[in-house]
């Protein structure tokens, strides 16, 4: 039994994950479209993991950790 977290901990933190998808933002793409906070945290995420060794002075898991 390895990790912190129990079997139903992570299949609630997953359904929770899976309400993202379907909640909008207020706020919209480059392009217009209504975006959902599952994609903005998706790309924030994704942005932070790809500039961490350009600021190591930041703490880019909290960034990622934190996303959206």
């Amino acid at each position: 039994r390895g990790g912190c977290y129990g079997s139903k901990s992570v299949f609630r933190i997953l359904h929770m994950a899976e309400c993202l998808k379907d909640t909008p933002r207020q706020c919209t793409t480059s392009k217009g479209r209504t975006e959902s906070v599952a994609e903005h945290s998706w790309r924030t995420s994704l942005m932070a993991f790809l500039l961490k060794g350009k600021f190591p002075e930041l703490d880019m898991d909290n960034i990622s950790m934190n996303a959206g």
